[in-house]
């Protein structure tokens, strides 16, 4: 199943990994950031997604590179320069926990959801894998930045167990920005949650308690349930009760391809089932940029079960 859309690409073969560059551009882009770090006097082992600097941090490609894949080439350079130098400034900033008394913690703490492969030091925070690909950490919301929780902060502000409580209880509480129902042409009913707020997406935590209160739909336990979060703006869902999963998953999977390739704060380009323990990833992106849908034996026997029912 294609899915991906590529402006950059043309007939050439899509990156594998910055799908909306074509192999050329892509390999462009990392040697112009390659370049741009050196003239900031920084020496970085380049990948295909994500360069690391002899410190260990690392700095990931896509939202620059979503920048730069709709503007000429010869403007790179200073795109990439200036998003280095916002990123390097930030980590001379002083600690956003500092001055902030234990009062000002609950109602700034949220559970949020973040791609695993762009958190730099990841062992060094606090977090769980939500889906393949995909954790969980808490975050605090200040006026102009949102800061991650590492392991001394939990400890100073009440554990990690109680703060993870805490942000998810306000997750819960925040307004429903855009509810929308879609129809796919190949039939289903997926339902988006769209909003501008950074934890849209990580509203995914509460499922399947929030398909249950916005639509009234009970989840049946031995089905589960599609789930899709392209980015921190958008989460979609689909319940399953009968063959209209099939028509689901195609029109979840071209959603989540064209919301994570098109929008900022990026988070999965897949469709995820939840299997009764755990969410499965139920596509993946192939060598040419194209996805396509992966139907392992637990999936398979729930797709057996709703079309016998048909």
């Amino acid at each position: 199943m294609g899915i991906f859309g590529n402006k950059s690409a043309g007939t050439e073969t899509p990156d594998s990994h910055l799908t909306f560059f074509s192999v050329s551009d892509a390999n462009e882009f990392r040697a112009a950031t390659r370049q741009v770090f050196a003239e900031l006097g920084y020496e970085v082992d380049v990948y295909p997604d994500h360069a690391v600097d002899r410190a260990g941090r690392k700095f990931g490609f896509w939202n620059i590179a979503a920048v730069c894949q709709s503007e000429p080439h010869q403007v790179w350079p200073g795109l990439i320069r200036g998003h280095l130098q916002r990123l390097l400034t930030s980590f001379d900033t002083p600690d956003p926990f500092q001055g902030l008394s234990p009062a000002d913690i609950p109602g700034r703490t949220f559970a949020r959801l973040y791609e695993e492969s762009v958190v730099p030091e990841l062992d060094g925070h606090p977090h769980r894998e939500f889906a393949p690909g995909v954790i969980e950490m808490l975050a605090l919301d200040l006026p102009d930045t949102v800061a991650v929780f590492r392991h001394e902060n939990a400890r100073t502000y009440g554990g990690y167990a109680a703060l993870r409580e805490q942000g998810l209880a306000n997750l819960h509480g925040l307004d429903v920005e855009r509810l929308e129902h879609m129809t796919p042409p190949e039939g289903g009913t997926v339902t988006a949650l769209i909003g501008e707020s950074f934890y849209t997406a990580s509203r995914a935590l509460l499922l399947p308690g929030l398909a249950t209160e916005l639509t009234g739909k009970q989840i049946r336990e031995d089905y589960g349930w599609l789930m899709c979060i392209p980015n921190r703006h958008q989460v979609a869902w689909h319940v399953i009760e009968d063959d209209s999963v099939i028509g689901a998953v195609s029109g979840m999977a071209r959603f989540a391809a064209a919301g994570y390739t098109n929008s900022p704060g990026p988070l999965s380009p897949h469709v995820y089932w939840w299997n009764g323990t755990g969410y499965e990833q139920l596509t993946e992106v192939s060598d040419d940029g194209g996805l396509t849908v992966r139907v392992g034996p637990d999936f398979q026997a729930v797709l057996e079960s709703v079309m016998a029912a048909r």
